[in-house]
């Protein structure tokens, strides 16, 4: 299924541009998905008005005066993005990331997911995360990232997944986004990828097959939901100046919670089974912000998140470097 988007001719009118493919897998599960085309020629997100920025589903320019931390945010990443384009998607439905587990295949307690606590352990996530006050949900997340290369001493197939999103400790689903950093070997043969996808669970991952990436670029990401049923997702590869959105709407049956915002490094789920984890050997995760009812938050009061596998070994360990940024570090794949 391919759905269509607006750009402008030079004249400033209007044209229809084809936008992202879909497939039909993601509308089967109950997805609505408006991939976003390019911008007009010449048009110049800097220099429009916020009636422009909102007609090209761009992020809205924050005041200087009043949040002067947010608008050199936007204008850092806006002016690095020289091209925007529309996402094709590939539904990759034998990997799925979702929400924090305990030990196992357990999800994790309500005991951890208190806000405050400061030394969190999951089977699969690893990193920094927010926790909303009562009654005052998240309703957008950002961060940046230098896509860590992947490396094994060792055969096999080995992932990391490196996102921000909502929702995903003590509820039953998340909202997410981030680059993938994947490396199979076998003998004297090695394989990497790295790609870019997003997952709204528990529908599997989505990948974005044109948006160019590579080991050290700088990637930003932002998600903003209106509605606990309705996001935007923008991607910006800050390196290589190039950007994509695109709206969604969650699987059937699922809703936002907003009850906390997070920057991960995962060990997905593949084929049903919990990956070994991508020797990264680091990961910075900086402009962390999220926000929602009012308020913005940062790291200040975050709770780190350890990842660890068998016999309770650290696999991926977070370090607070200081409000906006947090340093995970590889330990061991599994």
């Amino acid at each position: 299924m391919a759905t269509s988007g607006a750009r402008g001719s030079r004249s400033g009118r209007k044209t229809r541009e084809p936008a992202g493919f879909v497939p039909e897998t993601l509308t089967r599960k109950g997805f609505r998905i408006r991939a976003l085309g390019p911008l007009p020629e010449r048009f110049d997100p800097m220099k429009a008005t916020a009636r422009q920025l909102a007609a090209y589903r761009l992020p809205r320019r924050p005041d200087a005066k009043t949040e002067p931390q947010l608008r050199r945010l936007w204008d850092g990443v806006m002016s690095r993005t020289r091209l925007w384009i529309a996402p094709e998607f590939e539904h990759r439905e034998h990997i799925k990331h979702g929400p924090a587990r305990g030990s196992g295949r357990r999800a994790v307690s309500a005991r951890l997911g208190t806000a405050g606590i400061s030394n969190a352990t999951s089977n699969n996530w690893s990193g920094a995360a927010d926790f909303s006050p009562a009654g005052k949900p998240y309703g957008f997340v950002g961060g940046q990232w230098t896509v860590p290369s992947p490396n094994t001493r060792t055969d096999g197939a080995y992932y990391a997944s490196e996102w921000v999103g909502i929702d995903g400790w003590n509820s039953n689903d998340v909202l997410q986004a981030g680059t993938e950093t994947q490396i199979t070997k076998i003998w004297f043969i090695t394989a990497a990828q790295v790609y870019t996808w997003w997952e709204w669970f528990p529908a599997g991952e989505v990948k974005i097959g044109n948006l160019p990436v590579s080991a050290g670029d700088v990637m930003y990401c932002l998600i903003c939901a209106d509605t606990t049923s309705h996001a935007t997702v923008y991607f910006s590869n800050q390196s290589e100046g190039v950007g994509t959105r695109f709206e969604i709407t969650p699987p059937r049956g699922t809703t936002l919670t907003g009850n906390v915002a997070e920057w991960i490094v995962e060990r997905p789920t593949v084929g049903g089974s919990v990956a070994n984890l991508t020797d990264y050997a680091a990961c910075y995760f900086d402009e962390c912000i999220a926000g929602g009812s009012g308020r913005i938050d940062n790291l200040s009061g975050a709770s780190l998140i350890t990842m660890t596998g068998n016999g309770g070994a650290t696999l991926s360990e977070p370090t607070q470097e200081n409000d906006h940024v947090v340093k995970l570090n590889w330990r061991k794949s599994s």
